[in-house]
């Protein structure tokens, strides 16, 4: 072979490696920037899904999940924050794994029925209570309005969409019942996350005998199912591909596991606590068959009232009459309650 063919080969075999090396050092990149884009995005979603919010002052409804007529209750809504923050309270503080958690108790001596309040995503509690009105002096009851962990006054850094904050809600439960000896009943009202979470505590063991029931009001079925829901509507993510990667820092970060906020799955453990399901059929961030999958799951006694055209956290506001009454008839049975003389 002369001098001229073998120089000719060795320069075609020598393109030919460095191409390969350009090739290989492509894919590498390619992947790394896959990688990194995907590692980033979860990291932010993390972020703004789990991570303490920061609460505005004034209020906001996003229309992707509240409607673009949710807004003519803010007026309402604030001044019910008004008059809430007049009345006369007593500060309570629990302790958890998050720290220490915070709730304002609002007594009505006569009563011998306790209503936890229990707030809903990214809120607190004095600010979602606001949404009821007159509802619970309506109804004559004392009052505990509780911030979950990570929001409002209460401590700790990630929410955990019912995951932990189920048992944060029976160590108020145990709270109660211990301070009153057993003799008042206990009753959750939860509103949209906080509907979950009360639903999530009926699961639980060693509630005592004083825990009465719970008052679900837009409660989601299980997290994949709204953070899907969600994501596709607000934050225009691919949620199911970013699924996977939440979960992994939802448990080395904020030590919940995502999986295990199955609400519907827990609820077939509970054969006891009676569960009143409210919901808006118009609901945009948590849809109505969510609550009716809740429904058919629970094996206690139960009822589900729906509320035609309400849409997020808006069934009291659509129907206050309705809600009240259902609410009076699932605590107090056929009894007729006489208004006592109310704080809240």
């Amino acid at each position: 072979m002369c001098k001229a063919e073998l120089s000719l080969r060795f320069f075609f075999i020598n393109s030919y490696n460095v191409s390969m090396e350009w090739v290989i050092l492509g894919i590498v990149i390619a992947i790394f920037l896959v990688v990194s884009t995907y590692f980033w995005t979860v990291m932010i979603t993390f972020r703004i899904l789990f991570r303490r919010p920061i609460t505005p002052k004034k209020l906001v409804f996003p229309k992707p999940f509240f409607g673009g007529v949710f807004d003519k209750h803010i007026k309402e809504i604030e001044e019910n924050h008004q008059k809430n923050a007049k009345l006369p309270c007593e500060e309570i503080y629990i302790s958890s794994s998050a720290g220490r958690l915070k709730g304002r108790y609002f007594e009505n001596a006569t009563s011998n029925k306790v209503i936890v309040f229990i707030h809903g995503y990214y809120s607190s509690g004095m600010r979602d209570v606001g949404y009821f009105g007159s509802l619970y002096s309506d109804l004559g009851v004392s009052l505990l309005v509780i911030d979950q962990r990570a929001t409002g006054e209460s401590e700790g850094v990630y929410t955990s969409l019912g995951a932990l904050e189920r048992f944060d809600v029976r160590e108020w439960i145990f709270y109660l019942n211990s301070r009153f000896k057993g003799e008042k009943d206990i009753y959750l009202h939860g509103i949209s996350m906080g509907a979950a979470t009360s639903l999530l505590v009926t699961a639980l063991a060693a509630l005592p005998p004083s825990f009465k029931g719970v008052i679900a009001d837009c409660g989601f079925s299980r997290t994949n199912g709204v953070i899907f829901f969600a994501g596709k509507r607000m934050l225009k993510i691919k949620p199911r591909l970013t699924f996977w990667g939440l979960n992994v820092i939802a448990r080395l970060a904020g030590g919940f596991n995502l999986n295990n906020v199955n609400v519907s799955r827990e609820l077939h453990k509970n054969t006891k606590i009676p569960i009143l399901f409210f919901h808006g059929t118009a609901d945009l961030f948590v849809p109505y068959n969510m609550s009716v999958k809740n429904f058919k799951a629970t094996s206690s006694k139960k009822r589900l009232v729906a509320f035609p055209g309400a849409g997020h956290c808006e069934s009291y506001l659509s129907n206050k009459e309705l809600y009240t009454e259902e609410m009076r008839k699932f605590i107090y049975g056929k009894r007729k309650v006489h208004k006592a003389p109310a704080n809240n």
